[in-house]
């Protein structure tokens, strides 16, 4: 059977055509993401495949960054999480707690007092009347809702499925809760999953539609699937409820892609794209999975995948500079070269600046770049308004974009618009840098020049020296944090040593030994490692060796290294997983029964063994019809599995429950997820 794998990423959308009985690529493209208009991006790189090749295909299987790097670059629609039974005044103690988890203010919350039963004396339902009156003042800006409440296991989370209801009967926008999606007793982490979810809800719908609209224009009519974080496949419609299981769909497909084409039994997987680099560890041809939730940018969730460690660093990552020192920001911004071959305007304009000789405190050579048109006009300022009317033509650097404004560059206020994709910034890149040194010979180098004659007035590198400044940059960045995983890696058990500020000074230390030519003779704290490092992407050809030669280790770069991610996404397959908990319920030290919650109700057993029966075949139920919805046959293969939690190591101690899991695993099969 022959498919077709697509990865959107945040600068480059990727295509394949596979072979999936010979395991063969059979022809492969790429194209510039469009984030204005998806479908011009993924309209571009279909059309560099074989189009008979094309018109045999069976199924399509997408990845993608977005949301990904939403993450990274903490954007996303407007959202906000009802948090039901928490204390406020607590929240207000805790703001720190709260950012840790990536809550970026307490306006992204809204609690709702109550207390659910079997937990406190006196329960207490929601006031449902006085949620429904402060949704027009609250939340009338909300694209998406999430909810989430405390102790959700008491009431088989009543309170969230009620709040549900209510929201989306008054709002009529999506609402997800947090009881359908994570089991997890720590309500942060199990809230930041849901917020998220929230956010992306929007962004994956709309790649989703995207996509649909360009195979219908062509009239190709197939299933659709895309890569959870897991590496897993997953319907679409799955997809469009839980668009946060897609978190890490494009590292993950990365993943998958790299162990395809490695040929290796153990190595580290490294994904360098526009806006991240991504880093994977394969251990006996397998890749090795996230011992907890994944943790993204500012975000700790409790969305379950492949291990793998992202860090802002990408071809298009902003080279921007501080007192007077360089340095590689964690934004993605649109290569300036690339901008100037959209604009041939913008080279001339660069020039002048040039000429100018001028040094600020602001990137006087940036952009502001409109990416896409305000939809609800009422959700925006004024001032915000009239911003991008401004950008509707051209882009702007920001002193012409102040100067139309009748302002000044330090009162232009973009972030909103920036955080939610309507306005990006064009500028200097590692992709720039490249193009200028010749490594990259896609773009006209002459605009990055002037751009960087523009930066030289405000660093201590000449013009000259810029360039090789940030390719050793991005080598630094991508050691130390390859470095970090692998520490971390050999020591799980050791996270907390491994992530302090000491050992990140250590690793800086081996970055510098194994660049210096001078060998110390009283001792190297250069790390190697014996792991082949497996490069993916467009950019990676010129930064790995560097690293891996560091390294005291090969870099192995294949012949689809810059398509791998749409490799990975058609070489995947479903993997679902359900679990059920067997609880011991006591009062005092009396032993009353054990019980199982079904579809939100109570379900009592005197006996261990008919819980746990009753739990497997449960289980066994629900994963067979979650796997149909990602995209799987009536009948996948199931195992179920049961693991006892005691209040001891050696198991020998009072029982408190069971973890009931079912794993089904099947292909994407033909006729699920068509396009309609």
């Amino acid at each position: 059977m022959i498919g077709i794998g697509i990865d959107t990423g945040g600068t480059y959308t990727d295509a394949v055509v596979y072979d999936m009985e010979k395991k063969e690529v059979l022809c492969s493209g790429k194209a510039l993401t469009t984030k204005s208009k998806l479908e011009i991006g993924i309209a571009a790189a279909l059309d560099t495949l074989n189009q008979e090749y094309v018109k045999q295909a069976q199924m399509l299987a997408l990845s993608t960054t977005l949301a990904t790097n939403a993450c990274v670059e903490d954007k996303g629609s407007r959202a906000k999480l009802l948090m039901i039974g928490t204390d406020p005044q607590m929240m207000e103690q805790l703001t720190d707690v709260y950012a840790s988890y990536g809550f970026r203010d307490m306006e992204q919350l809204a609690v709702l007092d109550a207390k659910p039963e079997k937990i406190f004396r006196e329960p207490k339902d929601p006031d449902w009347e006085e949620l429904k009156r402060r949704i027009p003042e609250e939340f009338a800006q909300c694209k998406a809702m999430g909810v989430v409440q405390v102790f959700p296991q008491a009431n088989g989370g009543r309170f969230e499925k009620e709040a549900k209801q209510v929201l989306e009967g008054e709002m009529g926008i999506p609402v997800t809760t947090a009881y359908d999606m994570f089991d997890e007793v720590d309500v942060l982490k199990r809230g930041a999953g849901t917020l998220l979810n929230a956010r992306l809800i929007p962004l994956i719908a709309e790649f989703l539609q995207a996509v649909k609209n360009v195979m219908r224009d062509r009239n190709l009519n197939m299933p659709i699937a895309i890569v959870r974080s897991d590496g897993s496949l997953m319907s679409e419609t799955l997809a469009k409820e839980c668009p946060v299981e897609t978190l890490l769909s494009g590292p993950a497909a990365s993943v998958v892609g790299g162990s395809v084409m490695a040929h290796e039994d153990d190595a580290v997987i490294v994904d360098m794209g526009g806006t991240t680099t991504d880093v994977a560890i394969i251990r006996d041809k397998r890749p090795v999975t996230a011992r907890q939730g994944i943790s993204i940018g500012k975000w700790k969730t409790m969305v379950k995948g492949l291990y793998v460690d992202t860090f802002g660093l990408g071809g298009d990552s902003a080279v921007r500079f501080k007192n007077e020192k360089l340095f590689i920001d964690t934004r993605r911004v649109i290569p300036i070269s690339l901008l100037a071959k959209e604009y041939p305007q913008v080279t001339g304009k660069l020039e002048r600046l040039a000429a100018q000789k001028r040094s600020h405190t602001r990137m006087l050579h940036e952009f502001y770049v409109l990416q896409k048109e305000i939809e609800d006009a009422a959700g925006y300022t004024p001032e915000e308004q009239k911003l991008c009317k401004m950008l509707e033509d051209e882009p702007l650097m920001g002193e012409e974009l102040a100067a139309k404004l009748d302002t000044d560059i330090y009162m232009l206020h973009t972030e909103r618009l920036e955080e939610e994709g309507i306005v990006i910034k064009s500028g200097l890149t590692p992709t720039d840098m490249m193009v200028v040194k010749g490594d990259f010979a896609i773009y006209d180098p002459e605009a990055a020049r002037h751009a960087i004659a523009c930066l030289a007035q405000n660093v201590v590198e000449t013009e000259e020296e810029i360039p090789d400044r940030v390719y050793d940059l991005v080598e630094k960045k991508m050691y130390c944090n390859i470095v970090r995983i692998l520490l971390q890696q050999k020591y799980p058990k050791k996270e907390k040593v491994t992530g302090q500020e000491s050992i990140e000074k250590f690793i800086e230390w081996s970055y510098k030994d194994a660049k210096s030519k001078r060998k110390d003779v009283w001792m190297s704290t250069a790390i190697t490692t014996k792991l082949p490092i497996v490069g993916v992407g467009a950019p990676i050809h010129v930064f790995l060796p560097r690293v891996a030669k560091l390294l005291g280790t090969r870099a192995v770069i294949r012949e689809n290294a810059a398509v791998a991610n749409a490799l990975g996404a058609i070489a995947s397959q479903i993997v679902t997983k359900v679990q059920t908990r067997v609880k011991a319920e006591y009062k005092g030290t009396q032993l009353m029964g054990y019980s199982v919650y079904e579809d939100g109700q109570l379900r009592m057993f005197e006996e261990y063994k008919e819980a746990e029966k009753f739990a497997a075949k449960m289980t066994k139920r629900q994963v067979v019809e979650k796997a149909r919805r990602q995209g799987a046959s009536a009948n996948p293969k199931v195992r179920v599995s049961v693991e006892k939690i005691r209040n001891d190591a050696i198991g020998a101690g009072i029982f408190f429950e069971s973890v009931v899991e079912a794993i089904a695993t099947d292909e994407f099969r033909i006729g699920q997820g068509s396009i309609q």
